[in-house]
């Protein structure tokens, strides 16, 4: 579990929001100290904690535990399609390139997928 990348994801959500330490603590009844310690990994949060902080900040679990889990692709694509919403068709092209060759230069220089990856995609396959 990476409690870092937890934590800011969190505070990432929670500033998306536009709410404060105070504000979340209000809402989820734990206090500003215990959310700043959750959000600086300074303390192992509860599921508790968690489920409350999702529902009060209006975002899936699954999104704010992406990077310690291995079955996130779509938690990915939907932050690619999201950061892509307010471009405009230049933009678009540019970016559009610019991931092709992205995509590219990953695949020649990196390993294969993992075979839970290749697993994830071939069931990923399968559900559409």
């Amino acid at each position: 579990m990476d409690y870092k990348k937890l934590g800011k994801r969190i505070r990432q959500a929670r500033k998306a929001m536009h709410y404060s330490q105070e504000q979340l603590a209000g809402k989820i009844d734990y206090s500003v100290p215990h959310i700043s310690h959750v959000e600086n990994a300074k303390t192992i949060l509860s599921i508790d904690f968690l489920v409350k902080t999702s529902n009060a900040l209006h975002v899936s679990a699954d999104k704010l535990l992406c990077d310690s889990l291995d079955y996130t692709a779509e938690v990915y694509k939907g932050e690619i399609m999201e950061a892509l919403t307010d471009c405009s068709r230049g933009e678009l092209k540019i970016i559009s390139r610019a991931m092709s060759d992205l995509k590219k230069n990953l695949r020649e220089n990196m390993k294969g997928p993992t075979e839970d990856e290749r697993t994830e995609k071939r069931n990923h396959r399968k559900q559409h």
